[in-house]
Parts: C-alpha cells; sequence; structure tokens
C-alpha cells in the first residue's frame, strides 16, 4: 500500500476552478473598474464596426445607384426624383425664418438687458 498523502478536496477543486478561469472571472466581476473598461472598450469597438459596416454599405448602394442611371427605364427614374430633390432644395430658403429668428433673440437680449 502506498502512503502518499492526498491532496484535500478543497485543493483539487481550486485547481480545477484555476484552470477553467473561474477565479479570475469572480475577481473580474468583484471589480468595477475592470468591468467599466472592458465595457468601453467593447463599445469603442463596437462603434468602429458600425460605423466601417455603414460608410461600406452606404457607398456600394450609392455606386449602385449611380450605375443604375445608366438603364433605361431605370435612369429615367431616377432622373426625375434627383431633379425633384434639387428643385425641392432650391426652392426652400430659410432666410427668413432665421431672420425672424434673430430679431425675436435681439428683442429678449434687449429685455435682459434692461
Amino acid at each position: 500500500m502506498s502512503n502518499k498523502a492526498r491532496t484535500s478536496p478543497e485543493k483539487e477543486l481550486t485547481k480545477t476552478f484555476e484552470a477553467a478561469g473561474v477565479i479570475d472571472y469572480l475577481q473580474y466581476l468583484q471589480s468595477s473598474k475592470k468591468i467599466l473598461w472592458a465595457n468601453f472598450q467593447a463599445g469603442v469597438a463596437r462603434g468602429f464596426g458600425i460605423t466601417i459596416g455603414a460608410t461600406l454599405v452606404l457607398g456600394i448602394s450609392i455606386w449602385i445607384v449611380t450605375k443604375l442611371v445608366s438603364l433605361p427605364f431605370i435612369g429615367e427614374y431616377f432622373e426625375r426624383v434627383e431633379t425633384h430633390i434639387q428643385e425641392y432644395a432650391d426652392k426652400t430658403d430659410y432666410t427668413d425664418e432665421l431672420e425672424e429668428m434673430n430679431q425675436l433673440l435681439r428683442q429678449i437680449n434687449d429685455k435682459l438687458d434692461e
């Protein structure tokens, strides 16, 4: 028979937890700074990914639309849409509204100075 001392169940359990990374995870959960830093990094990565993805999708979509303008039937439709958008942009002039807002702000400023 062997007289070797057996390790205790607690030590075996601790070794198993260490191997599985459970102890590191529990330390992570107890540190709010680590959680905030990890979430900040994840948020930056998500924001960067969304920005790059949206840029690619919009760029490809615009490229496809510009190629469609040269098609006979679809191109005419896109030309009409472009014309309507351009006319709307030319008609839309907010100088009157901006002048009215400036006048109102001057009146408010004058009353505050009194």
